[in-house]
Protein backbone atom coordinates (compact mmCIF):
# COMPACT_ATOMS: atom_id res chain seq x y z
CA UNK A 1 0.00 0.00 0.00
CA UNK A 2 2.83 2.40 0.85
CA UNK A 3 4.24 1.94 -2.66
CA UNK A 4 1.01 3.25 -4.16
CA UNK A 5 1.16 6.34 -1.95
CA UNK A 6 4.74 6.99 -3.05
CA UNK A 7 3.81 6.69 -6.73
CA UNK A 8 0.78 8.94 -6.23
CA UNK A 9 2.88 11.57 -4.44
CA UNK A 10 5.49 11.50 -7.21
CA UNK A 11 2.80 11.87 -9.90
CA UNK A 12 1.15 14.82 -8.18
CA UNK A 13 4.47 16.58 -7.65
CA UNK A 14 5.62 16.19 -11.26
CA UNK A 15 2.46 16.70 -13.33
CA UNK A 16 1.72 20.36 -12.39
CA UNK A 17 5.23 21.45 -13.35
CA UNK A 18 5.14 19.62 -16.70
CA UNK A 19 1.67 21.00 -17.45
CA UNK A 20 2.85 24.53 -16.67
CA UNK A 21 5.81 24.25 -19.03
CA UNK A 22 3.69 23.13 -21.98
CA UNK A 23 0.98 25.65 -21.10
CA UNK A 24 3.25 28.68 -21.56
CA UNK A 25 2.87 28.44 -25.35
CA UNK A 26 -0.90 28.88 -24.94
CA UNK A 27 -0.34 32.55 -24.05
CA UNK A 28 0.57 35.27 -26.54
CA UNK A 29 2.92 37.50 -24.54
CA UNK A 30 4.77 37.99 -21.26
CA UNK A 31 5.08 41.29 -19.36
CA UNK A 32 8.29 42.14 -17.52
CA UNK A 33 7.92 44.83 -14.81
CA UNK A 34 10.08 47.93 -14.90
CA UNK A 35 11.32 47.05 -11.39
CA UNK A 36 11.43 43.83 -9.38
CA UNK A 37 10.10 44.10 -5.83
CA UNK A 38 13.28 42.96 -4.10
CA UNK A 39 15.28 45.81 -5.66
CA UNK A 40 15.03 49.53 -4.95
CA UNK A 41 15.54 50.94 -8.46
CA UNK A 42 13.95 50.66 -11.88
CA UNK A 43 15.86 48.10 -13.98
CA UNK A 44 18.59 47.83 -11.35
CA UNK A 45 21.58 45.82 -12.59
CA UNK A 46 19.72 45.83 -15.97
CA UNK A 47 17.86 42.73 -14.73
CA UNK A 48 14.54 43.78 -16.26
CA UNK A 49 16.11 44.50 -19.65
CA UNK A 50 18.02 41.22 -19.58
CA UNK A 51 14.85 39.33 -18.63
CA UNK A 52 12.96 40.88 -21.58
CA UNK A 53 15.76 39.87 -23.95
CA UNK A 54 16.03 36.32 -22.59
CA UNK A 55 12.27 35.76 -22.79
CA UNK A 56 12.31 36.78 -26.46
CA UNK A 57 15.29 34.51 -27.03
CA UNK A 58 13.37 31.53 -25.64
CA UNK A 59 10.22 31.85 -27.74
CA UNK A 60 8.18 34.38 -25.77
CA UNK A 61 6.77 37.71 -26.97
CA UNK A 62 8.14 39.87 -24.17
CA UNK A 63 7.39 43.49 -23.36
CA UNK A 64 8.29 45.86 -20.55
CA UNK A 65 5.21 46.86 -18.54
CA UNK A 66 5.35 50.37 -20.01
CA UNK A 67 4.82 48.93 -23.49
CA UNK A 68 2.08 46.41 -22.70
CA UNK A 69 0.20 45.56 -25.93
CA UNK A 70 -3.42 46.72 -26.18
CA UNK A 71 -5.00 43.29 -26.03
CA UNK A 72 -6.81 41.02 -23.62
CA UNK A 73 -4.97 41.08 -20.32
CA UNK A 74 -5.54 37.39 -19.73
CA UNK A 75 -3.86 36.48 -23.03
CA UNK A 76 -0.54 37.16 -21.33
CA UNK A 77 1.72 36.04 -18.52
CA UNK A 78 3.32 38.30 -15.92
CA UNK A 79 6.91 37.80 -14.87
CA UNK A 80 8.46 38.23 -11.45
CA UNK A 81 11.87 37.49 -10.00
CA UNK A 82 12.35 36.83 -6.29
CA UNK A 83 15.51 36.77 -4.24
CA UNK A 84 16.16 33.73 -2.06
CA UNK A 85 18.19 34.45 1.07
CA UNK A 86 21.49 32.57 0.97
CA UNK A 87 24.89 32.80 2.67
CA UNK A 88 27.77 33.70 0.33
CA UNK A 89 25.54 33.03 -2.69
CA UNK A 90 23.05 34.88 -4.84
CA UNK A 91 19.89 32.90 -5.54
CA UNK A 92 17.07 34.05 -7.82
CA UNK A 93 13.84 32.36 -8.86
CA UNK A 94 11.83 33.28 -11.96
CA UNK A 95 8.03 33.12 -11.69
CA UNK A 96 5.31 33.45 -14.33
CA UNK A 97 1.71 34.14 -13.30
CA UNK A 98 -1.50 34.47 -15.26
CA UNK A 99 -3.86 37.48 -15.09
CA UNK A 100 -5.51 36.07 -11.95
CA UNK A 101 -2.24 35.70 -10.09
CA UNK A 102 -2.15 31.91 -10.54
CA UNK A 103 1.40 30.61 -10.73
CA UNK A 104 1.95 29.02 -14.14
CA UNK A 105 5.70 28.44 -13.89
CA UNK A 106 8.40 28.62 -11.21
CA UNK A 107 12.00 28.04 -12.21
CA UNK A 108 14.57 26.13 -10.19
CA UNK A 109 16.93 28.44 -8.33
CA UNK A 110 19.56 30.27 -10.34
CA UNK A 111 22.61 30.16 -8.07
CA UNK A 112 25.96 31.93 -8.34
CA UNK A 113 28.92 32.59 -6.03
CA UNK A 114 30.10 35.73 -7.81
CA UNK A 115 30.95 38.50 -5.36
CA UNK A 116 30.02 41.74 -7.13
CA UNK A 117 26.32 42.50 -6.81
CA UNK A 118 25.68 43.43 -10.45
CA UNK A 119 27.51 40.47 -12.01
CA UNK A 120 26.09 38.10 -9.39
CA UNK A 121 22.47 39.09 -10.02
CA UNK A 122 22.88 39.00 -13.80
CA UNK A 123 24.53 35.57 -13.65
CA UNK A 124 21.87 34.16 -11.32
CA UNK A 125 19.08 35.47 -13.55
CA UNK A 126 20.61 33.97 -16.68
CA UNK A 127 20.85 30.63 -14.88
CA UNK A 128 17.10 30.64 -14.19
CA UNK A 129 16.49 30.97 -17.95
CA UNK A 130 18.71 27.98 -18.75
CA UNK A 131 15.80 25.74 -17.81
CA UNK A 132 13.84 26.98 -20.85
CA UNK A 133 16.41 25.34 -23.14
CA UNK A 134 14.75 22.45 -24.90
CA UNK A 135 11.21 23.32 -23.77
CA UNK A 136 10.29 24.58 -27.23
CA UNK A 137 8.16 27.47 -25.99
CA UNK A 138 6.58 29.37 -28.90
CA UNK A 139 3.91 31.83 -27.89
CA UNK A 140 0.89 32.56 -30.06
CA UNK A 141 0.39 35.63 -32.24
CA UNK A 142 -0.93 38.64 -30.32
CA UNK A 143 -4.54 39.59 -31.07
CA UNK A 144 -5.17 43.30 -30.51
CA UNK A 145 -8.43 44.98 -29.50
CA UNK A 146 -10.68 46.00 -32.42
CA UNK A 147 -10.58 49.69 -31.48
CA UNK A 148 -6.80 49.58 -31.73
CA UNK A 149 -6.61 47.63 -34.97
CA UNK A 150 -5.80 50.64 -37.14
CA UNK A 151 -3.02 51.83 -34.85
CA UNK A 152 -1.71 48.29 -34.52
CA UNK A 153 -1.61 47.97 -38.30
CA UNK A 154 0.34 51.22 -38.59
CA UNK A 155 2.84 50.07 -35.97
CA UNK A 156 3.19 46.72 -37.68
CA UNK A 157 3.84 48.42 -41.02
CA UNK A 158 6.45 50.69 -39.43
CA UNK A 159 8.24 47.70 -37.90
CA UNK A 160 8.19 45.72 -41.17
CA UNK A 161 8.85 48.59 -43.59
CA UNK A 162 12.44 47.46 -44.20
CA UNK A 163 11.41 43.90 -44.96
CA UNK A 164 8.66 45.15 -47.30
CA UNK A 165 11.09 47.37 -49.18
CA UNK A 166 13.59 44.54 -49.43
CA UNK A 167 10.97 42.17 -50.80
CA UNK A 168 9.82 44.73 -53.40
CA UNK A 169 13.33 45.41 -54.66
CA UNK A 170 14.11 41.69 -54.65
CA UNK A 171 11.19 41.07 -57.02
CA UNK A 172 12.26 44.00 -59.24
CA UNK A 173 15.83 42.74 -59.43
CA UNK A 174 14.71 39.19 -60.13
CA UNK A 175 15.98 37.80 -56.84
CA UNK A 176 13.42 35.32 -55.52
CA UNK A 177 14.44 35.19 -51.85
CA UNK A 178 16.95 36.62 -49.41
CA UNK A 179 15.89 34.12 -46.72
CA UNK A 180 15.27 36.97 -44.28
CA UNK A 181 14.42 35.88 -40.70
CA UNK A 182 10.89 36.91 -39.72
CA UNK A 183 11.26 36.60 -35.94
CA UNK A 184 11.70 39.73 -33.84
CA UNK A 185 14.64 38.03 -32.11
CA UNK A 186 16.75 35.16 -33.44
CA UNK A 187 19.56 33.32 -31.65
CA UNK A 188 22.90 32.44 -33.26
CA UNK A 189 26.24 30.98 -32.26
CA UNK A 190 29.78 31.25 -33.61
CA UNK A 191 32.52 29.27 -31.93
CA UNK A 192 31.93 29.52 -28.19
CA UNK A 193 29.96 32.78 -28.49
CA UNK A 194 26.20 33.29 -28.47
CA UNK A 195 24.58 36.07 -30.48
CA UNK A 196 21.18 37.71 -30.85
CA UNK A 197 19.79 39.09 -34.12
CA UNK A 198 17.08 41.70 -33.63
CA UNK A 199 14.69 42.72 -36.39
CA UNK A 200 14.34 46.50 -36.67
CA UNK A 201 12.60 49.03 -38.91
CA UNK A 202 15.86 49.45 -40.86
CA UNK A 203 16.81 45.77 -41.14
CA UNK A 204 18.60 43.80 -38.44
CA UNK A 205 21.00 44.44 -35.58
CA UNK A 206 23.48 41.81 -34.38
CA UNK A 207 24.55 41.62 -30.73
CA UNK A 208 26.95 39.36 -28.84
CA UNK A 209 25.90 38.10 -25.42
CA UNK A 210 28.63 39.00 -22.94
CA UNK A 211 28.88 39.74 -19.25
CA UNK A 212 31.31 42.59 -20.00
CA UNK A 213 28.45 44.79 -21.28
CA UNK A 214 26.12 46.53 -18.84
CA UNK A 215 22.98 44.98 -20.28
CA UNK A 216 24.63 41.72 -21.33
CA UNK A 217 24.65 42.67 -25.03
CA UNK A 218 27.48 44.12 -27.11
CA UNK A 219 26.75 45.55 -30.55
CA UNK A 220 28.48 43.70 -33.39
CA UNK A 221 26.93 45.42 -36.39
CA UNK A 222 23.84 46.14 -38.49
CA UNK A 223 22.41 44.51 -41.61
CA UNK A 224 20.49 46.29 -44.38
CA UNK A 225 19.88 46.20 -48.12
CA UNK A 226 22.63 47.47 -50.41
CA UNK A 227 22.27 50.69 -52.42
CA UNK A 228 21.72 48.79 -55.66
CA UNK A 229 19.08 46.62 -53.94
CA UNK A 230 20.68 43.37 -55.07
CA UNK A 231 22.17 42.07 -51.81
CA UNK A 232 22.52 42.60 -48.08
CA UNK A 233 25.29 44.62 -46.49
CA UNK A 234 26.73 44.28 -42.99
CA UNK A 235 28.08 47.41 -41.25
CA UNK A 236 30.37 46.78 -38.27
CA UNK A 237 30.93 49.10 -35.31
CA UNK A 238 33.73 50.84 -37.22
CA UNK A 239 31.27 51.67 -40.05
CA UNK A 240 33.04 49.27 -42.43
CA UNK A 241 30.76 47.61 -45.01
CA UNK A 242 30.83 43.91 -45.92
CA UNK A 243 28.66 41.67 -48.06
CA UNK A 244 26.19 39.56 -46.09
CA UNK A 245 23.56 36.91 -46.78
CA UNK A 246 21.22 34.40 -45.13
CA UNK A 247 21.17 30.83 -46.42
CA UNK A 248 18.08 28.61 -46.59
CA UNK A 249 18.46 27.73 -42.89
CA UNK A 250 18.75 31.43 -41.95
CA UNK A 251 22.43 31.07 -41.08
CA UNK A 252 24.11 34.49 -41.35
CA UNK A 253 27.17 34.66 -43.63
CA UNK A 254 29.44 37.71 -43.69
CA UNK A 255 32.23 37.98 -46.26
CA UNK A 256 35.37 39.76 -45.10
CA UNK A 257 38.12 39.92 -47.72
CA UNK A 258 38.52 36.34 -48.98
CA UNK A 259 37.07 34.66 -45.89
CA UNK A 260 33.56 33.99 -44.62
CA UNK A 261 32.29 34.41 -41.07
CA UNK A 262 29.30 32.17 -40.37
CA UNK A 263 26.81 32.66 -37.55
CA UNK A 264 24.76 29.51 -37.15
CA UNK A 265 21.03 29.90 -36.46
CA UNK A 266 19.92 28.24 -33.21
CA UNK A 267 16.47 26.62 -33.43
Amino acid sequence: MSKYFIVLFFFLSVVPKSFSQSNMSDYSFVIVPEQFNFLNEVDKYQLNSIAEFLFNKHGFNAFKSGKTPNTRRCDGLYADVVNVTAFLKTKLVLILRDCNGFEVYRSPEGVTRLKQFKQAHQDALRRTFEYFDGMGVKQKEIIYFDDEAAMGAVKSKEMDVATTKVNETVVTAGILSLNLPNARFSSYNKGDGTYMLRKTAEGYTLFEETTSADDGLMLVGKIGVSDDATKLRFTDTDEVLFDASFDADENLIIQKDDSFIIYNRIR
